[in-house]
């Protein structure tokens, strides 16, 4: 078996994609523990993260033909394990965590030496797309947002119906992700857009 260090992204990638099995073995060994370390920060379960680690490395194999030659493997890798940890958050309506993740995973992309150059450049994207915002779904997704309140607790505010603070903060989040897709060219913008599609609340 040929030493993983030997293994650069791309040839691991081009070997995966003609189904080489010790290609995908030397990208689970390199990646496991960073995939685990990363759904556990997020997930505070060990038996999860496990599960999550299967997961995603079968997702890869399944993926191995249309994985993008130019792929960097760590940040694909981890961007799958944080979809799908969110996918299994959304699935269980475990609201409450399901926020906190995204929290966490905002701020694990921006702490991370890489993306902490970026993080100027990510909040004034996200500012420019909240700024943008129609007034009053503006003040509803800054109440939410900001100011931690819930639907009812908006809806009580503004004198509005909970149904329609919903309706106003899922045209806004679906707004403001938009802008931020449009206009980042970073890969940790992933993480404010997956802040803004928290579940409501």
């Amino acid at each position: 078996m040929v030493k993983e260090a030997s293994y650069n992204d791309a040839q691991l990638l081009q070997q995966l994609a003609e189904g080489n099995a010790t290609a995908f073995q030397v990208i689970y060994e390199r990646f496991q523990q960073s995939v685990f370390s990363f759904a556990f920060y997020l997930t505070k379960s060990k038996d999860l993260s496990e599960e999550v680690v299967q997961e995603v490395f079968t997702r890869v194999w399944e993926k191995r033909a249309s994985l993008p030659e130019q792929t960097l493997l760590l940040p694909y890798i981890k961007k799958m394990t944080q979809n799908l940890v969110l996918d299994i958050f959304r699935k269980a309506g475990r609201e409450q965590a399901f926020q906190q993740l995204l929290y966490n995973a905002m701020s694990t992309a921006l702490n991370e030496p890489a993306d902490a150059l970026h993080e100027k450049e990510l909040r004034r994207i996200y500012r420019n797309a909240i700024a943008l915002l129609p007034p009053q779904k503006k003040i509803i997704f800054t109440l939410s947002r900001d100011h931690h309140l819930s639907y009812e607790q908006i809806a009580a505010k503004l004198q509005l119906s909970p149904n329609t603070v919903r309706n106003h903060m899922t045209e806004a989040i679906r707004s403001v992700r938009n802008h931020v897709e449009k206009h980042s060219t970073v890969v940790a913008a992933a993480a404010i857009i997956e802040l803004c599609s928290r579940n409501p609340h």
